[in-house]
């Protein structure tokens, strides 16, 4: 008897068919994307008024100067492209500012249609392709010439901003070595200075004497009949304790996102900031360990006594700081609980105690807030000792990112 004869014989054919014929009607695309929320992986949950909310607090401090918002290193963390499409419709935002070029672009190719400044340097070849993408360029020398045949080939305006040292001492052209790089780019019909700016040491008494520099620059190339456009030196620092430097228009980073910029305005907190995201996971697996079980490699841990750990699926390769373990806690249930042991790439493990009080599956907090509880990026980055700069904008792009709010 062969195959075909058996499985008629015995009617398997008769019930296997039918149980294929059901399968065949899945398909990969007939099914519905994962529920991030629901995922054992670690997501953030970026909430979009709180940005609405503190670009009103910080243009407001500023004299309701408008708003340079600064979206490099993928929007301190939070998504280049879902933060700009956002800030894109809040009426203070006039502007972006990012340091590389893609960045730029994909801001450009995205819903956002508010001006993109690029900070960062370029070369010949790169500046031709900013120029071609309507993004605007920062110069720190005379490229006057060269940016005068781009405008010719593109037959536009090249706007520019105008980058000045003022004692940072990185990058731009010397505030003392200013007027012949200004006179050279207004020589040409070509080139529109759209802005001036510098950047601030963030000491307070010197970031007043840099002011005082740049407003020398614009005044002298004004006294020449040239105008430079908005001058903007205040970063977040800046807004919060330089108020000389809010100029014309003002250009937070760290603060649109909810974190202070220094230990002074950390403890002060005389602008009320809101948080602009939530790191997220679920707990993947619950165990109860034996005296003298251990985890992870090295045997980091060794259990003392019979007790309960849960394992999160969140490591260093997703921007959680090593450090955090003997430092931070997560919340759980509304319950906080210790990392222990060590971390790796993709793990962490959370003493739950002696009674298994969380289960597979229970929504995990490392950072945000749930249910009135919180735990502050500023003090993970403290306890860790990473600085709220490190901690955010280390957080992996490929993390899921649900924009809320």
């Amino acid at each position: 008897m062969n195959r075909r004869t058996f499985l008629t014989s015995t009617g398997a054919a008769a019930l296997a068919l039918p149980a294929l014929s059901h399968l065949s009607e899945a398909t990969p695309q007939s099914l519905p994307p994962p529920d991030i929320s629901k995922s054992f992986e670690p997501w953030l949950d970026i909430k979009l008024d709180a940005f609405t909310w503190n670009v009103e607090q910080l243009s407001a401090r500023a004299g309701n100067r408008p708003v340079m918002a600064v979206l490099k290193d993928n929007a301190y963390g939070h998504g280049l492209v879902g933060v700009a499409s956002h800030l894109d419709t809040v009426p203070q935002v006039n502007s972006f500012a990012v340091v590389k070029i893609q960045e730029a672009i994909d801001i450009k190719n995205s819903s956002a249609r508010k001006p993109v400044v690029l900070l960062g340097p370029t070369t010949d070849e790169e500046l031709e392709y900013v120029v071609a993408h309507d993004i605007i360029p920062s110069v720190y020398h005379d490229r006057s010439r060269f940016m005068q045949s781009l405008s010719v080939k593109y037959q536009k305006k090249i706007k520019t901003h105008l980058y000045v040292d003022t004692g940072m001492g990185r990058v731009g052209v010397p505030y003392y070595q200013a007027m012949p790089v200004i006179e050279a780019l207004a020589g040409q019909n070509g080139i529109v200075f759209d802005g001036v700016l510098t950047e601030l040491m963030e000491i307070d008494e010197y970031d007043i004497e840099q002011v005082q520099h740049l407003n020398e620059v614009y005044e002298q190339a004004r006294s020449k009949g040239i105008n430079l456009g908005m001058r903007h030196a205040a970063s977040s620092g800046g807004i919060f304790h330089v108020p000389e430097a809010y100029l014309d228009m003002v250009r937070p980073g760290i603060s649109l996102y909810g974190c202070y910029p220094t230990d002074r305005s950390t403890k002060t907190r005389d602008i009320p900031l809101k948080s602009t995201f939530d790191f997220k996971t679920r707990v993947m697996y619950v165990k109860q360990l034996r005296a003298g079980d251990s985890l992870q490699y090295g045997r980091h841990y060794v259990a003392e006594k019979p007790i309960w750990i849960a394992t999160l699926a969140v490591g260093h390769s997703d921007g959680w700081p090593r450090t955090t373990v003997g430092n931070c806690e997560v919340l759980i249930k509304g319950r906080r609980y210790p990392l222990v042991a060590s971390l790796s790439a993709n793990h962490c493990l959370v003493e739950i105690g002696d009674e298994p009080t969380v289960s597979m599956g229970d929504e995990v907090l490392l950072i945000g807030e749930s249910g009135g509880e919180t735990i502050e990026a500023h003090t993970v980055a403290e306890q860790s000792g990473v600085g709220v700069y490190t901690l955010t904008m280390h957080l992996n792009p490929w993390l899921p990112r649900r924009y809320v709010g």
